[in-house]
């Protein structure tokens, strides 16, 4: 989407500041079919588990890791586990270690939220430590507490053997659980979190078998190196964060949300979104493209609602509405600014519309470019231009076409529009553009899980894919912003709105440039 400059933000470990309004641990999910299998019986309490981390099992091929740092209510540390995936995606085999715990069994799950951070009690709805990690991780909706190793049609996937602690304040335990994957998909635990609860699962009582408070929680992150490099998370179930613009000024972030409309603000060196601006104000009840103009000003792309809000950044005001001509289903999905103008996207009429920003009161939604004019057409039914950028000096446009992959170059002077020689694949699922200085440009592929790096040839007439960026936790994003040597990354999760729900807590991450 837009190119500007947003605040460095702390690691993931920094959502200890979140608190999410998701109850104790009463199960949540996603949908799913479960998958067939039963660990060994652990003799010494009738649980399908191998306690001893120390056993040797058969060495099998890894497809994936994934690592948990596991903290107190204190911060201080409380152990660590290491999850590794089966062949033929049979399981998932956790290695966990605990210290500082009192002696005894404690219960132990994976749970559905990424977020060791306070949060509301299922039975009091009292903030309680951990409380923001959610319930037992129950992908198939079972809402039923029970046993390690039960078929998922019948409890919760996040179910995990009791921990023995010794009288030196340490436990092991290795358990494989068959249910759950850390590839892609409804089942993945990647993202979510570990729990050792104060006191022994009893594996019956509903929602977490009368385990007691939560005293050690860890996230869930995949094993070695990584492009991410920090992350910013959002407080609430329904935000879908979509668009991002930085205020030059005061390297303040400002995020929209996709269904609220609300608009978030991200002060420098915060690991936490604040409430900026709410939903519903004039002319928003959607918050897409964003861009802040030389005046340090925001607008704001309305979505279906067929208008561009200006916000006031010191007042967090809305102080003009730029409504469209109402003829037709509208999308105003993304903002460029190049000089002047401000041309605004529009993903289901063919049309480019273009603001002049020194109108002031007066500036309306010009009707700028007739797409049907052009060689572009748009597919009936279907998000079409979405994300666009400017050149430097404002003399062309990019857009991406999202429903067939097409990158389009527009002479802001003739209005000339031409389709852009791509080597490499195309672009399909193409959102948000963020261009790195005149030639490189990143494609956020939001149903493709990835950012795509395009070399530019001169003139914009032609270019080249040259990386493909993946990781675990893009999560379908949706636009970015440039920040230094890095890249910020709006996980939108908008295939989330209806079914199955999200990964908690909503998040923005930052990944370092390639070099």
């Amino acid at each position: 989407m837009t190119q500007s400059l947003l605040p460095t933000v702390p690691s993931a470990a920094a959502t200890a500041a979140l608190a999410l309004l998701l109850s104790g641990c009463a199960a949540t999910g996603n949908f799913d079919m479960p998958r067939a299998g039963t660990p060994p019986t652990d003799p010494a309490n009738g649980m399908p588990a191998t306690h001893d981390a120390r056993a040797n099992p058969a060495a099998a091929p890894e497809s994936a890791t994934a690592q948990v740092a596991l903290s107190n209510p204190a911060g201080g540390a409380a152990g660590q586990a290491t999850l590794r995936e089966l062949p033929g995606r049979s399981g998932v085999e956790i290695a966990i270690e605990v210290q500082g715990m009192a002696p005894g069994r404690h219960g132990f799950h994976i749970h559905a939220h990424g977020a060791c951070a306070p949060g509301p009690d299922a039975a009091t709805g009292q903030i309680v430590p951990f409380g923001a990690a959610g319930g037992h991780f129950d992908p198939f909706m079972t809402r039923n507490h029970g046993r390690p190793g039960q078929s998922a049609n019948d409890a919760h996937a996040g179910e995990l053997p009791n921990i023995e602690v010794g009288a030196d304040g340490s436990g092991r335990l290795r358990y494989t659980n068959p249910h759950v994957t850390l590839q892609p998909g409804e089942t993945s635990v990647l993202g979510r979190t570990l729990v050792v609860h104060e006191r022994a699962d009893d594996y019956a009582s509903d929602p977490a078998g009368d385990s007691g408070g939560r005293i050690a929680c860890g996230l869930i992150e995949p094993a070695g190196p990584s492009m991410v490099t920090g992350r910013a998370v959002f407080e609430g179930a329904n935000v879908f964060p979509e668009g991002i613009a930085i205020d030059p000024a005061s390297g303040v972030a400002y995020v929209g949300s996709s269904t609220e409309g609300h608009i978030y603000r991200v002060a420098p060196g915060a690991a936490q979104a604040e409430l900026f601006q709410s939903g519903g104000s004039p002319g928003r009840q959607a918050a897409y493209g964003m861009e802040i103009d030389r005046q340090g000003r925001l607008w704001v792309a309305g979505g279906t609602t067929d208008t561009v809000a200006l916000v006031d950044l010191k007042t967090a005001a809305t102080v003009q509405v730029v409504e469209g001509p109402k003829d037709g289903h509208a999308f105003l999905n993304d903002l460029a600014m190049a000089g002047p103008f401000l041309y605004v996207t529009d993903s289901f009429r063919p049309v480019l519309w273009r603001i002049d920003t020194r109108q002031g009161p007066s500036a309306r939604l010009e009707r700028w470019l007739d797409l049907r004019t052009t060689p572009v057409r748009y597919k009936p039914n279907e998000i079409n231009w979405n994300g666009i950028v400017a050149s430097p000096d404002g003399r062309w446009l990019l857009a991406v076409q999202q429903s067939t992959g097409e990158l389009w170059r527009i002479h802001t002077e003739t209005r000339a529009v031409t389709p852009v020689r791509l080597e490499g694949g195309d672009l399909q699922h193409g959102d948000g553009l963020l261009l790195v200085g005149a030639t490189d440009l990143y494609v956020v592929r939001n149903a493709a899980h990835e950012l795509v790096r395009v070399t530019l040839a001169t003139g914009w007439d032609s270019g080249r894919v040259v990386q493909r960026l993946h990781d675990p936790r893009l999560k379908y994003p949706t636009t970015a912003a440039l920040a230094g040597s890095a890249m910020w990354v709006v996980n939108g999760q908008t295939d989330k709105q209806k079914a199955p729900p999200p990964l908690l807590p909503f998040d923005v991450l930052r990944i370092g440039l390639p070099r």
